[in-house]
Order: C-alpha cells, then structure tokens, then sequence
C-alpha cells in the first residue's frame, strides 16, 4: 500500500506521459471503505485500525498486479495498468461479488468506481470520472445494505 504523496507522484509522471503522447492504457479505480466511522464509535479506533487493514488486503488481493495508494482516511485507488487494464471489467466484478457477500455476512463493504484515460487533457478528469462512479456505487451498496 502506498501514501498519497505516492499517488501525487505518479499523478505527475502520468502527467508528464500525457503531454509527450506516451502514454500506455490505464484505468483508475478509486474505493472507499464503507462504515468505517460506525466501526470506529462502536467499537473502537484500534478496531476501526483493523477494519482498514482487513479492506487493504482485499483490495491489493483485487489489484494485484497494479499499484494501489491510500489517499485518504477510508479512500483508497489503484491504477490499472498492462494485465490489469485490460481484465479492469473481471476486476469490478470481483470487487462487486465480494460486496455481495459482506452484505450478506456482514463483512467489509467497499464502494469502487472505475474511469478508463479517454485521451484525456490529464489524470483529473479520469479521477473525477472515477470518483463519480464510486460515489454511485456507494449509494448503491447503501440501499442493498438497508434492504437486508
């Protein structure tokens, strides 16, 4: 798992790679870790430290072969690259499959969202993308919670 710092690090070098044309497919997947402040008042910061420990191996298990950057408290992205840009599909269904069963079994549930670089004029627009479709993945997983 890797800092923000890392992700602003590579943000600029992909940056970089956009303003010279070179730049290989990639796929920005942002997470974000449901529930984690209800953890923390319930039963406590040190549980709420392993509630978030526990969703990073799920989440580099998912991402293996791509980095994966904690740039938040609960919030968390991966770039897809080579092998995993292109099985990015195989990837989100995993994500979604597991959330199906942590609903059922009451287990870690993390919102993901994924943007494919279009051409773009830089990385932002990908994140923004990204980040909008986590956030409706969020609200989707919410409603699935409250219905079981």
């Amino acid at each position: 798992m890797k800092s923000r710092h890392a992700y602003l690090d590579t943000e600029e070098q992909l940056n970089r790679q956009i303003a010279e044309h070179c730049l290989p497919e990639f796929a920005i997947a942002i997470m974000d870790v449901n529930d984690l402040k209800k953890v923390n008042d319930t039963t406590g910061h040190k549980a709420g430290d392993q509630y978030l420990r526990d969703a990073c191996k799920i989440i580099c298990n998912v991402f293996k072969h791509s980095p994966v950057f904690r740039v938040g408290g609960d919030e968390f992205v991966a770039i897809a690259r080579d092998e995993d840009y292109l099985r990015i599909e195989e990837l989100l269904g995993k994500m979604k499959d597991r959330n199906t069963d942590a609903i059922r079994s009451g287990g870690i549930v993390i919102a993901c969202g994924m943007a494919k670089y279009e051409n773009d004029a830089s990385v932002a627009p990908v994140f923004e993308r990204a980040d909008r479709n986590m956030y409706e993945d969020k609200k989707r997983l919410k409603a699935e919670q409250e219905n079981n």
